[in-house]
């Protein structure tokens, strides 16, 4: 179970599952979270350097996108949302495409994931703007979270494992340990890391929570920016 599986059936029409009532969740694995950059020909150097200057000029900046639902699509329109500014917005079919443009400039602001930017952050391609968890990355702990220039920001995607519904209790239970135990071994912490999962096991009641809020709010923020299923 992830997040763009969570809330399939708020994007398209024809879906055929109920991630509520479909399924049991076993627990959290980790959550992964995507990064806001730029490209060397782009001064601006900071969340708060971006949004001051979306709000000067309104409509200008762009952003490469994934289409909606993608990590990089739920970042930016949360952020357009929270900071209340304008931001363009620019589909791209290759992630490969939206680097080289970035790089060069013909467009002036990315979200990929963390673990697919960081080659070109290292290489100094890419100015890390901030990451889209709560929090800093164990990852890339030298990168800002957006949220610490606006409050209440997250947008990392987030990963659990899900049983049938109406899996035995029992089961679910000698599940949930076993994915800890699994989860918190330091040689799949690092596999974990290497995807751009930060590994972050936790409960039954963690999923589920993890799950409707990451609902709650994306479904509000497709309501709030006029997003229509598919």
């Amino acid at each position: 179970m992830s997040t763009s599986t969570s809330i399939a059936p708020r994007l398209f029409r024809q879906v055929a599952f109920n991630p509520v009532e479909d399924f049991a969740l076993v627990g959290t694995i980790g959550f992964a979270p995507n990064v806001l950059v730029t490209g060397p020909r782009v001064t601006i150097g900071s969340i708060t350097e971006l949004i001051a200057e979306a709000k000067k000029a309104p409509g200008r900046l762009r952003y490469a996108s994934s289409g909606p639902g993608s990590g990089s699509w739920i970042g930016m329109e949360l952020l357009k949302s929270m900071a209340e500014i304008q931001l363009e917005e620019i589909p791209y079919s290759s992630t490969a495409q939206a680097t080289t443009d970035t790089i060069s400039g013909q467009i002036e602001l990315h979200c990929p994931s963390l673990a697919g930017a960081m080659p070109t952050l290292l290489a100094g391609h890419f100015r890390a703007l901030g990451v889209t968890s709560a929090r800093r990355s164990p990852s890339a702990p030298d990168i800002p979270a957006i949220a610490e220039t606006v409050p209440g920001y997250d947008s990392a995607g987030w990963y659990a494992l899900a049983a049938p519904a109406g899996t035995p209790e029992p089961v679910l239970a000698r599940l949930n340990t076993e994915l800890q135990a699994m989860v918190t071994e330091p040689t799949v912490k690092t596999a974990l890391a290497n995807t751009g999962v930060d590994a972050d096991p936790g409960s039954r009641g963690a999923a589920s929570e993890a799950m409707l809020a990451g609902m709650r709010r994306l479904t509000a923020l497709m309501d709030r920016i006029g997003h229509l299923p598919r």
